[in-house]
């Protein structure tokens, strides 16, 4: 059954002139001082042919494979960018039989070219880049998102004497706001929470002492007799336990507290989401479906004469002004954190 929609990681995207020029930006003339003023301009040419040409990846053997990719739909400056990766299939196939009669296979290889959607709001200032997570790149929209930058790199380069950066736009989130907007918001659900608390006694006196729940008291307790270094609590769940996740259990959110202050580990993995950890940065993913990119491929607009894609757009960047980018993100996030 064809899925209905998908999720998009953030990327913001900006530009600047080239560290190095290269002999190609030599011999051409090309002044990154100037085009850094026009450079979205520059950006929105690479895609004169309605492709990238030489769109190419590169093995660990330092080999390049050329990946195919179109732009399916543009209006004004927003456009759908559909990127193929290339990936070898392998199966096993029955050759015939040996002098003994057993059995002999060979292997058989064949190209695959999965794509993922990749959406660009190149308007003055906006600046934004959605990629699909995808499985034709693992699920990993980072793995893409470095991919084209070495291209995008490339070409601007060689062109324009300019380079750009592409970040994930982060969010740090409060816990309890993450686990709403991940259970009433992206229809996620928890499968498991885990807690790790450290012995007060191998530690420094904190507000670990300051506990008020009896039965937090009793396991810290546990843990102190036991000289162990740390206590793990883990609590597994379906997907119809997410309306005790919340602040009304109040040992659940005094066991949140104990950890927060002190900076113990909180894991909380989701069906989707996978693992966040308490105090994360959050990469922003937006989910949209795929009428949206049909009605654009089709320029339909609504009534005030905008596609729904660009209302999209407008929407993730008014939700993600408070973001920052992924090399702001502190490296340690909590100091006392171990």
């Amino acid at each position: 059954m064809e899925k209905t929609k998908s999720l998009y990681a953030i990327y913001k995207y900006d530009f600047h002139k080239a560290i190095e020029r290269t002999i190609q930006a030599e011999a051409d003339g090309a002044d990154g001082t100037k085009n850094v003023k026009i450079a979205q301009d520059c950006f929105d040419s690479l895609f004169d042919m309605n492709s990238i040409d030489n769109l190419a990846k590169i093995n660990k053997r330092g080999e390049a494979t050329r990946l195919p990719n179109d732009v399916m739909a543009k209006e004004g400056d927003i456009f759908i960018w559909r990127v193929n990766n290339s990936q070898m299939k392998e199966w096993w196939k029955r050759s015939g039989k040996d002098s003994k009669g057993i059995d002999q296979y060979e292997k058989l290889e064949i190209e695959s070219n999965p794509y993922c959607n990749v959406l660009v709001d190149n308007r003055p200032g906006v600046c934004l880049l959605a990629i699909e997570k995808s499985s034709a790149w693992g699920s990993n929209p980072d793995l893409l998102r470095d991919m084209l930058l070495d291209n995008f790199n490339r070409i601007l380069t060689d062109r324009y004497d300019l380079e750009m950066r592409i970040e994930a736009r982060m969010n740090p989130t409060d816990i309890w706001d993450f686990v709403h907007e991940r259970i009433y918001e992206h229809n996620d659900y928890i499968r498991k929470i885990s807690f790790v608390f450290q012995n007060p006694k191998k530690i420094n006196k904190t507000n670990a002492m300051d506990v008020k729940s009896a039965r937090l008291k009793a396991m810290l307790k546990t843990v102190e007799i036991s000289e162990a270094l740390k206590g793990f609590f883990v609590m597994e769940f379906d997907k119809d336990t997410n309306g005790k996740i919340s602040q009304k259990n109040k040992d659940m959110a005094e066991m949140v507290r104990l950890c927060g202050e002190n900076g113990y580990d909180i894991c909380i993995t989701f069906k989707e989401f996978k693992t966040y950890r308490i105090n994360d940065y959050v990469k922003a993913y937006y989910p949209i479906t795929n009428d949206v990119l049909q009605k654009f491929g089709e320029g339909m607009r609504t009534l005030d004469g905008r596609t729904d894609l660009e209302k999209w757009f407008d929407m993730v960047e008014e939700q993600t002004k408070g973001y920052v980018n992924e090399s702001e993100v502190p490296k340690r996030r909590n100091k006392m954190r171990k």
